[in-house]
């Protein structure tokens, strides 16, 4: 018996395919009626006798790129349709309504094997691209996602691709950014540098000569530039980090191919599927052993670090400037260049170029030469990176759930909404001013912001502004709150009392450590009270002091402060944060007292630093107001670091604990002794003895990694013992871990088997990172919860 059903679908559904495969579906049932897009998802008028099947199918067999959030079914009269079509794109609907963006897509296989087919009229494209893949966000002015509201609203389609457009049956049926060498973008090649005469007139050849001859060269991409050269050629890589004045921080890798990546790396499984699936993050990758490295990468690529950073082509245009073609037809003799530095194409602080013209003029004192091409950039997205947390496993051990730590939420991610529990207002969190994203909520969902960076000038808050814009408007959410961090001097904080007091919106304030743990209680639909480990550099505490290390029972209407990590003077402040071996000239102190001098002699510090230098610091340290005094979990690890004289200076935030984390070793128990006093209900966690038995390991010549992984032990025994306390005087069983210093993997787990062994529950983040990036998400949802119970 025939029926008819009008089907409303909601989530990810536009720029994946989702109306040529609801087309397909209906065609093979003998289906008829119309699909179309608007703003609010993509609706179905279906007729026919196999309705109930295909409301059966429809998500079961949905395109793997889709989300389905929600399907509602409404039965109608028949219409006596005669066929199926895809109708235009019906205008927006109610402010309630919500579609959700689709992040970018790496190329796919289909589109790689007709780039390099020599027969297809798509060959070494560098814009191909089909329904399964390729541009999406960085493309998207406004919903739904159809051409006019995209940057190919500027290509209009040759015949050829226009035909494919409209042919059900073709893989780029209603694919948005469709093009061919006919009608679509192209790509152009600058040599800026007298250096490189060029022989190729192919842009993308080119390119790859000045590459394969030690150039720098600017490349334009999905959601902005790299700045790239040979990561095996040491005088190019050491030209980038003097041109870009990078000293340590670890550059990215792209490289060829995974067997590329195992001559340098131990890759695991997990880690390889991550490498090559749809998303395609920088992956964290553990360095081979020197010795058994088959093709060492410049030393200065990652210097003092175990951990590379990879990723693989993500564009047609990257994976031609690894291809054989980079040989031109004059056989230029040369090694091929299978891996290439990737760094994010701006300058020191800024966001990432994304203009033709400003890569020019900006780029032009790094870069011997530029990559460009004519498709605009409508929102710049930078690389995510990523760490394969849990999971991971070699050949010789059996599979386990994989899962990931994030270190920055961007590209293949953003901008992808977290589901929340129930319906709630719409607010704004305006987040952090480190690894600064913000956070909308809308409905049941929260919808963070891309990496957006350091809130330290004008370009960064210009960014900030243009993402929100540009969100806001996309999701048309219309925040009835503004929220901000306690810290009074963040440029957030500025700009949400700004931004607040111009639409005349209730603006609040919520701790920083507050809101990390709020974060994890956001992603795991938390609305109970939590113990919360908020473990972190430094963040503004409600006694104006700089709080880092922090035991909180944490609900939506509050938290209380039941533990800390013992407060240390920073002397000198800002200083110490940069150069943490005088951060641990005040824990020696704190520890040993009067025989601190002794111990400064002993571990080398009089020798390196001068006696003069470390009495100045000491001198600086009992001032209260040149000195400010901190918690901050990420102080001591900086500190230990420079105790074991593994890294004194950060050139980069975190370099230090990183460079302490990578000394760790599986399959040491042992602990240092560590300290808990308790007063009238408060805690706090004293590292004294830590520091002093460290000491005695380090003048009885104990290996570094032993110490190392002794101090980890140390630090996770002391949450357990911390949070076990708290879950005997409380009853609580959940625990919330966020903070930096969580991005340390061997304190994760670590932590998080000890919790677990004593039957705590324990969330940390997974959708968002634990560093300040998490803060937008927490503010927001804990605002959220509470105008819900107002």
């Amino acid at each position: 018996m025939a029926e008819r059903a009008q089907i409303a679908v909601k989530g990810t559904v536009q720029g994946v395919g989702f109306r040529p495969y609801v087309y397909t579906l209906a065609a093979s049932l003998g289906l008829t009626g119309t699909v179309s897009n608007d703003a609010d998802g993509v609706h179905i008028d279906i007729e026919g006798e196999s309705v109930a099947d295909f409301i059966r199918r429809l998500p079961v067999e949905a395109p793997p790129l889709s989300r389905i959030i929600n399907i509602s079914v409404t039965p109608l009269p028949l219409q006596g349709y005669t066929g199926f079509t895809i109708q235009e794109s019906r205008a927006r609907t109610g402010s309630d309504s919500m579609t959700f963006v689709s992040s970018d897509v790496s190329v796919c296989p289909d589109c790689l094997r007709e780039l390099n087919d020599p027969a297809d009229r798509r060959y070494r494209y560098p814009f191909i691209n089909c329904t399964n893949c390729g541009p999406r966000y960085t493309i998207t002015r406004a919903v739904p996602y159809d051409r006019p509201n995209t940057t190919m609203a500027d290509f209009p389609l040759c015949a050829a691709c226009s035909l494919e457009y409209h042919d059900p049956r073709d893989r780029r049926f209603h694919a948005q950014p469709i093009a061919c060498p006919k009608c679509g973008p192209s790509v152009e090649f600058k040599v800026q540098s007298s250096r490189f005469h060029v022989s190729s007139p192919d842009p993308i050849l080119g390119a790859g000569e000045v590459l394969r001859h030690g150039g720098i060269v600017a490349i334009k991409g999905l959601g902005g530039f790299h700045i790239a050269c040979d990561a095996m050629n040491h005088q190019a890589v050491a030209m980038l980090r003097e041109r870009k004045r990078r000293s340590n921080k670890p550059f990215a890798v792209m490289a060829a191919s995974v067997e590329v990546l195992r001559g340098f790396c131990e890759v695991t499984r997990d880690e390889q599927a991550l490498l090559e699936s749809p998303k395609r993050p920088i992956v964290l990758i553990k360095k081979k052993h020197p010795d058994a490295v088959l093709d060492p990468l410049s030393h200065g690529v990652a210097p003092n670090n175990q951990y590379i950073g990879c990723m693989l082509p993500y564009t047609p245009l990257h994976s031609l400037l690894f291809s054989d073609r980079e040989y031109d037809q004059q056989n230029t003799k040369g090694r091929t260049v299978s891996v290439l530095v990737m760094t994010s194409g701006n300058l020191s602080e800024e966001p990432l170029v994304h203009r033709n013209d400003e890569a020019i003029e900006k780029l032009s004192g790094i870069v011997d030469a530029v990559l460009l091409h004519n498709r605009d950039i409508f929102m710049r997205v930078d690389d995510s990176v990523v760490r394969v947390r849990s999971g991971g496993y070699s050949d010789q051990t059996p599979a386990l759930p994989c899962s990931i730590s994030f270190f920055r939420r961007a590209r293949g991610y953003a901008p992808e909404a977290i589901a929340l529990q129930g319906s709630g207002p719409e607010v704004l969190g305006c987040g952090a001013d480190l690894k600064s994203t913000f956070t909308l909520t809308k409905g049941s969902f929260a919808i963070p912001s891309q990496h957006i960076g350091d809130m330290e000038n004008y370009e960064t808050l210009k960014f900030y502004e243009e993402c929100f814009s540009n969100l806001k408007q996309v999701y048309r959410v219309e925040p009835v709150a503004i929220v901000h961090d306690l810290h009074p001097g963040y440029f957030s904080t500025r700009w949400a009392l700004e931004e607040g007091k111009k639409r005349k919106l209730p603006i609040f304030a919520i701790q920083h450590h507050y809101a990390h743990i709020g974060s994890v209680m956001a992603e795991h639909g938390l609305t109970d009270t939590v113990i919360g480990v908020a473990f972190d550099g430094t963040g503004y505490g409600t006694d104006g002091k700089l709080w880092g290390g922090e035991f909180l029972l944490a609900g939506v209407e509050g938290f209380e402060r039941i533990g800390q990590c013992k407060y240390i003077a920073l002397p000198g402040g800002e200083t110490s944060i940069k150069e943490p071996w005088r951060t641990a000239v005040s824990y020696v102190v704190d520890a040993e007292g009067a025989h601190a001098a002794d111990r400064f002699a002993a571990v080398g510090f009089t020798e390196k630093y001068g006696s003069h230098a470390i009495e100045q610091v000491m001198t600086l340290a009992r001032s209260a107001v040149l000195s400010p005094r901190s918690s901050g979990a990420g102080r001591l690890f900086d500190a230990v670091s420079a105790l074991l004289g593994i890294c004194d200076r950060n050139t980069f935030e975190g370099e230090a604990a990183m460079a302490l984390e990578s000394l760790t070793v599986d399959g040491i128990a042992e602990e240092y002794p560590i300290v808990i006093t308790e007063e009238n209900g408060y805690t706090v966690l004293d590292f004294g003895n830590t520091i002093k038995a460290l000491i005695a390991d380090l003048l009885n010549n104990e290996s570094r990694s032993i110490i190392a992984t002794r101090f980890h032990n140390t630090v996770a025994s002391g949450i357990t013992m911390m949070v076990q306390s708290l879950h005997k005087r409380t009853g609580i069983i959940d625990v919330a871990l966020s903070g930096g210093t969580f991005q340390n993997l061997y304190l994760l787990k670590r932590t998080t088997a000890l919790l677990m062994s004593d039957g705590m529950r324990v969330h940390a983040n997974v959708q968002m990172p634990s560093n300040d990036a998490c803060i937008s998400l927490g503010q927001a949802y804990i605002i959220r919860e509470r105008l819900k119970r107002a």
